[in-house]
Order: structure tokens, then C-alpha cells, then sequence
């Protein structure tokens, strides 16, 4: 159950299970509710965004996947992946004057603005509203971080360890790379598994349209590192005093 990079051969399997797996989070219904009266444009679309994560020269992004077999003993497929911003790398080679690349105007360069299966008030909301909150609960920390994009695992497959084995590898990177923390926007499907591996709560934060009754509710989390779980904790302790 040890990941590995994604690569472009996987194309066809990640846009399987994403298509599969992602239903089952209520954010998927608010963006694409009309993903069933469209069917092709929600393939098409879908598959064109994670072409382009999966394309090496776009390191802004690493894919990583897990495989396990469809039947006991057959040949191993891709089960489960994430989809994780590792921008830092380009931060740190070129400076802070760095434009990190961006997957979602890609995709409406190439016609994505004309998506049938999407809402398009409710895709434009959901967009801004992860910024703001990703600016307003993780901009001080800078460049040194990682973003969980996106996890998904085919629902067969769910519950066997291979999500928390995707976000394991990544924590491990962070310790590695000697960031600061790994945040990712939960939903209610993901809030238990990150608390499970340690991840904190950072800030609650809604997603609606003005006028609407319908709204997200996502959690901001994140992942540090011991030593930067020391770190705070000294100087929390230290604030404590001064007071």
C-alpha cells in the first residue's frame, strides 16, 4: 500500500475514480449538480484537470496514487490518490516575485467557461471562497507549506487504509522538506480522517451564494511538524507568562 507518483498513464484511472468516489462529498453536488443531465462535459472537464495536475511539467502539483486489486490476487489498479499544491519548490527557486500555476484557468482557457454540468454561480463561489479562507487562515505561515488539493478513494476501497497511507507519505514530506504545516479545506467526509492523523483545527469557514439559502460548511485543518509543534508551543507558553 506504499504510494507513488502519479504519472501520465494514470490519466484514465484518476479520472475514474474521482468521478466515482467524489459524490459522496456534498461539495461535489453543490459545484456539478447537473453532472448527470451532462455526463460528457463532466467527464471531459474533469479529466482535463487532472491531465494537466498530471503533467510533469506542471510541478507546481504532485499527484500521488495508491493500487490494490480489483479481485484477490489480479492485477493491481489505481484505488485511491491525492493531489497536493507543492508550489514551495518553485517559491524557494525563484523568489517571492513566483506566479504559482494555476489548474482551474487552465481548464476555463480550454472552454471550461461553457460547462454544462457545473453551477456556475455556485463554482465561482466555492473557487473564491477556498482562497479567502486558504489567505485568511494560511497566508501569514508564507511559502513554507503544502495544500491537500484534493483526496479521493473509489468507495469499494474506502475505510482500508490507503487515504490516511496518501496523506502519511505527505506529512512525512513536510517533516523532510522542514515546512510548516500541510493544511487541506475538510469536508464532513474528510474531517474524521484528518483529526485521526493528527491534523488541527484551524477555522470554520461557509461557502454561499448572496440571496441563497443553500450553503458548505468546510473545516480549515492542518498538519505540523513536531518541530514546529515545539516551536509554538514554547512560545505559547511563553506568551502565557508574559501576561
Amino acid at each position: 500500500m506504499k504510494p507513488r507518483v502519479g504519472l501520465p498513464a494514470d490519466l484514465e484511472a484518476v479520472t475514474g475514480v474521482i468521478i466515482k468516489a467524489m459524490p459522496l462529498d456534498p461539495q461535489w453536488d453543490y459545484r456539478f449538480p447537473y453532472r448527470h443531465q451532462y455526463p460528457h462535459d463532466h467527464y471531459k472537464y474533469t479529466r482535463m484537470l487532472f491531465e494537466y495536475f498530471l503533467d510533469p511539467s506542471n510541478d507546481d502539483w504532485l499527484v500521488t496514487v495508491v493500487e490494490d486489486s480489483f479481485v484477490p490476487g489480479g492485477p493491481m489498479a489505481v484505488v485511491s490518490f491525492g493531489v497536493w499544491d507543492v508550489s514551495y519548490i518553485n517559491k524557494r527557486r525563484h523568489g517571492p516575485g513566483y506566479r504559482p500555476q494555476n489548474p482551474g484557468m487552465e481548464v476555463e482557457n480550454r472552454g471550461g467557461q461553457t460547462r454544462r454540468d457545473a453551477n456556475p454561480e455556485h463554482f465561482t463561489a466555492f473557487r473564491r471562497g477556498q482562497m479567502r479562507a486558504h489567505k485568511k487562515l494560511f497566508g501569514a505561515v508564507g511559502p513554507e507549506q503544502m495544500h491537500l488539493q484534493i483526496l479521493a478513494t473509489l468507495p469499494d476501497y474506502q475505510r482500508r487504509g490507503h487515504a490516511s497511507a496518501l496523506c502519511r507519505s505527505a506529512m512525512e514530506l513536510v517533516g523532510r522538506e522542514s515546512l510548516k504545516h500541510l493544511s487541506a479545506m475538510a469536508s464532513p467526509m474528510g474531517h474524521g480522517l484528518y483529526m485521526w492523523l493528527g491534523f488541527e483545527m484551524a477555522g470554520t469557514f461557509y461557502i454561499q451564494v448572496p440571496g441563497e439559502e443553500e450553503r458548505l460548511v468546510l473545516q480549515a485543518m492542518m498538519y505540523k511538524p513536531p518541530k514546529f509543534r515545539k516551536m509554538q508551543n514554547t512560545s505559547v507558553r511563553g506568551d502565557f507568562g508574559a501576561r
